[in-house]
């Protein structure tokens, strides 16, 4: 009975979803950040402190998505509803609460250590944000989908804010490099975390249209939806195409140089091909996509594209 308690436990605050939080925020941390700045407001207990902060929050952020979908998952996922079938309701809230408790005394504490206070109120915005997110706009047109992508991004980003600005963002350091370098990546987590949400809409069309939802799939259909959704998917594989452009570029106007130079130059080109690749997987299946199943597998490849796009850090690193 434990061992089923924790089992769903894990299963309802997302745990592997955590653990791709975790790594994102360490692979930034360690081979971005650290490595090429001599110095950085949070310190390793400070990091510890903060990394526990945010993923309290996000796993407290599942928590209450769940309570507010017990509606909708009775419908959309019968099999993998966790709360009133293996968790109480209750149980689910008072989780909720601790979760965010403890992140908040956490997160204003970490914010005191690099003498920034007020970051402190980063971390409530963010726990309102989901709650809002979860009780209103989930099912709100659109404005559901920007939200939490802006939240997920904004994840990304709150490193940069708590370890870089602190020491402040300048040239003479080389923080403001890493700083560009982190906006990209938040501008890139933004673009796929909204169309894997769209995606998600897809998928849940029938639960969402039993509560009276307004998503952008009940609002225009899934055909409309999804050419919708293409023309977003187009944006990442341009700007990959032109970095791809760059590159070529660089390799043709640099083919007599060492080899060295040259290598360290094509294999990003052949990383960001194999994105390539995966994002036109994404536009090709998502034109074919009909069953709940087919929008499930798009939901999990934008998860994969995610992950190897935060992973081009490891990359950068070895290379530079």
């Amino acid at each position: 009975m434990i061992s089923l308690n924790l089992n769903a436990f894990f299963r309802l605050i997302r745990f592997r979803n955590l653990l791709i939080v975790v790594l994102t925020q360490v692979t930034i941390k360690f081979l971005l950040i650290n490595s090429f700045l001599s110095n950085s407001a949070l310190l390793h207990l400070d990091f510890i402190i903060y990394l526990f902060t945010l993923t309290a929050i996000v796993a407290g952020g599942y928590v209450i998505n769940d309570i507010y979908d017990i509606k909708t998952d009775k419908i959309n996922k019968p099999r993998k509803r966790i709360i009133e079938k293996e968790i109480t309701k209750s149980s689910a809230f008072k989780l909720y609460y601790t979760l965010n408790l403890l992140a908040l005394i956490s997160g204003f504490y970490v914010s005191y250590q690099i003498n920034k206070l007020w970051f402190g109120f980063i971390f409530l915005f963010l726990i309102l944000s989901l709650w809002r997110y979860s009780k209103k706009y989930k099912t709100a047109f659109l404005i559901g989908n920007i939200q939490i992508a802006f939240l997920t991004s904004l994840s990304i980003l709150m490193l940069a804010i708590f370890d870089l600005v602190p020491i402040g963002i300048t040239n003479n350091n080389g923080s403001r490099i890493i700083f560009y370098i982190i906006l990209f990546y938040t501008g890139f987590s933004f673009i796929i975390t909204l169309i894997r949400e769209i995606i998600k809409d897809m998928e849940d069309l029938e639960g969402d249209k039993e509560i009276g939802a307004n998503t952008l799939a009940i609002n225009y259909g899934i055909e409309k939806t999804k050419k919708i959704t293409v023309a977003l998917i187009l944006i990442p594989i341009a700007i990959i195409f032109f970095f791809q452009y760059l590159q070529c570029n660089e390799l043709i106007k640099n083919a007599s140089v060492r080899e060295f130079f040259w290598w360290k130059n094509l294999i990003p080109s052949l990383y960001t091909s194999s994105l390539q690749i995966l994002l036109i997987m994404l536009l090709i299946h998502l034109k074919k996509a009909n069953t709940k199943n087919d929008f499930n597998y798009l939901s999990t490849l934008c998860k994969i594209i995610m992950l190897i796009g935060i992973l081009s850090i490891v990359l950068f690193y070895f290379l530079y």
